[in-house]
């Protein structure tokens, strides 16, 4: 056989014409199976050099009291903020945890990493937070699977999450309660699908503070960015700045936009708050220990993570069966000195 990638359980099954599941439950030898149904899931493996996790596999007998974390990636901070607030709440309820990262094209590979991980976790909890859509059925999954994110994935499994457009409502309307009425909104736009549905509800949540207010958000303070980084919030400023734009505050759409965002300002000498107010999302660690320290949204991530714990050991545990909940954890806003001057 040539070398190839790694094969997956989702390759077995598409091979086979069976689901991921009844590829899981043959691999782990769950009795309930046809012998029909065993024999082709089994001449699969063979033609495709499937190498199960046979330590794995015989835990399948019992509970491995582990769980599996999918995550986009680790670049951005609150990725490793999550992962940490993860590995402290599994332990508390006497689990240890397995990480995979989803990189360029996820929303293709995240059946097959959370098929994987099946092989060793007793449910996965998945945080596709830019992704748009996914093939992953609840039926087809092999153990029971918890997303970190608003529903885009199949409406069988839990979803809990912080509430986007909310938490960009709270940062909008604090600005043009200070009574900025010219505020940037860095990181999406208007048709910007670069960041999926979190950027989109952010910018819907922006949109909406101004209609609280009965402001008229000017379209030209919109701009999308490829990335949510630091350089991209730099770009970012630099961008309106070259289109003259004049805006009094800006609502970046993460904290990593605003921290570029604020060195590009203090490149040019601007005071913060005084001449611009700059908000963010997502009160990641470093936000207060910058100078000054950033105003942004704490998304809840201690309850969503408890909360999503909650309901996958209850998935695991057989005493939640139906159909999947969304629940969306309420935002705060955290006000620090790029919109409040000490006094």
């Amino acid at each position: 056989m040539t070398s190839r990638r790694h094969v997956t359980l989702r390759d077995v099954a598409r091979e086979a014409g069976v689901s991921v599941r009844t590829v899981s439950n043959v691999v782990n030898d769950f009795h309930y199976v046809s012998s029909e149904t065993r024999e082709k899931v089994e001449a699969a493996i063979a033609v495709l050099g499937y190498r199960p996790n046979r330590s794995a596999r015989s835990l399948r007998n019992g509970s491995t009291r582990t769980l599996g974390l999918v995550l986009p990636e680790f670049s951005q901070p609150y990725f490793a903020e999550l992962a940490d607030t993860v590995f402290a709440a599994a332990a508390e309820a006497g689990y240890k945890v397995l990480i995979e990262t989803l990189g360029p094209g996820g929303d293709e590979r995240i059946a097959d990493v959370v098929g994987d991980l099946a092989v060793s976790t007793d449910g996965v909890l998945v945080s596709p937070t830019f992704l748009d859509g996914t093939t992953l059925a609840a039926e087809d999954s092999p153990v029971p699977m918890v997303a970190l994110t608003a529903r885009r994935i199949d409406a069988g499994f839990d979803h809990v999450a912080m509430d986007d457009a909310r938490g960009a409502e709270l940062a909008t309307a604090h600005l043009l309660g200070m009574g900025r009425r010219r505020i940037a909104a860095i990181g999406s736009a208007l048709g910007f699908a670069r960041h999926g549905r979190t950027g989109e509800a952010r910018h819907r949540g922006y949109l909406a503070a101004h209609a609280t207010a009965g402001v008229e958000p000017d379209e030209a303070l919109a701009v999308g960015t490829l990335e949510w980084t630091q350089a991209s919030g730099y770009e970012a400023v630099r961008e309106l700045r070259s289109r003259g734009a004049a805006f009094d505050a800006v609502f970046a759409m993460n904290d990593l936009l605003a921290i570029g965002v604020l060195h590009a300002l203090q490149d040019e000498g601007a005071a913060i708050p005084g001449d611009v107010a700059v908000a963010g999302f997502d009160d990641i660690a470093m936000a207060s220990h910058l100078s000054p320290p950033l105003t942004t949204i704490d998304p809840g991530m201690r309850d969503i993570v408890d909360t999503a714990i909650r309901l996958l050991l209850g998935r695991i545990d057989g005493s939640r069966t139906g159909q999947g909940e969304e629940i969306l954890v309420p935002p705060t806003l955290v006000v620090r000195g790029t919109t409040h001057a000490p006094s």
